[in-house]
């Protein structure tokens, strides 16, 4: 749990286990305390490297428009700080899934396996839309207003019923954040102009696609989009879940990314 100077960005890094590396990077409107779940699971076969992406959590966040291949040259320049020049599993989740993208193409030599998860080689115009007005939420009212609608398209409405508590406990983690409102909007930008379509196909690492069937923010089209262009690609759909499938289907999704993690 320290800091590393990359760029000109200090970026907050938490570090476990031994062997492969693997690299967790999380969403837009987390940080890597997302990934707590699935760190302790992994950490018994790996080196997992979990980080702040740059404008969250307790890395800086200077104020300038984000990108998806800023993103990416800031992980590999942390990897290279810890001394990783080995290639790495990168695991990306939502936006992190985009920089994965970036970091795969950018970087080959450095990717063993990627797996992408709720995420999007583009936006669709259903999934820009939400984004953006979720921004314009942050923006105009702040992280608190924005929460009780980032639940709603994070959960799908069964789940998110009947499970109030857990809920209430997720907005409240996303609304008491003293994130800059600069470093959501700069890094909202990344993932509305994200748009790798036209160059997945020179993906060269496994990669494994995982996809909530009802994800209505990064919906199934966008992960099947992916799986088609990336050579040899596997795809998984959780029929019943949404955007942070990862939560709700924890037991199956984490014995999905560890087989994956195995065979590569």
């Amino acid at each position: 749990m320290s800091t590393t100077r990359v760029g000109d960005v200090d970026l907050y890094f938490e570090e476990y286990g031994q062997g492969p590396p693997v690299v967790l990077i999380h969403g837009l409107a987390g940080d890597c305390s997302a990934w707590n779940a699935q760190i302790n699971r992994l950490k018994e076969s790996y080196r997992v490297i979990a980080f702040d992406n740059r404008g969250a959590g307790r890395s800086s966040a200077p104020d300038y428009l984000y990108t998806t291949k800023l993103f990416a040259d800031d992980t590999i320049g942390l990897l290279d700080s810890l001394g990783i020049s080995e290639p790495a599993h990168i695991i990306g989740r939502s936006m992190g899934g985009a920089i994965a993208q970036e970091i795969a193409l950018a970087y080959p030599n450095r990717v063993r396996s990627m797996i992408i998860t709720a995420s999007f080689g583009k936006l669709d115009s259903y999934g820009y839309q939400i984004l953006d007005s979720i921004n314009q939420v942050v923006e105009a009212q702040g992280y608190g207003p924005a929460a009780k609608i980032q639940s709603l398209f994070f959960f799908p409405p069964t789940y998110f019923n009947e499970h109030r508590r857990q809920m209430t406990a997720f907005e409240t983690a996303l609304a008491e954040t003293d994130r800059p409102i600069h470093g959501y909007t700069n890094s909202t930008h990344a993932c509305l102009v994200h748009d790798s379509l036209d160059r997945l196909p020179q993906v060269t690492c496994p990669t494994l696609v995982l996809a909530g069937g009802q994800d209505v923010l990064c919906a199934v089209g966008a992960s099947q989009q992916i799986a088609d262009l990336v050579p040899g690609c596997a795809i998984k759909i959780y029929e019943e879940a949404s955007h942070f499938f990862l939560i709700q289907c924890f037991e199956e999704s984490m014995q999905d990314i560890e087989d994956f993690l195995q065979r590569n």
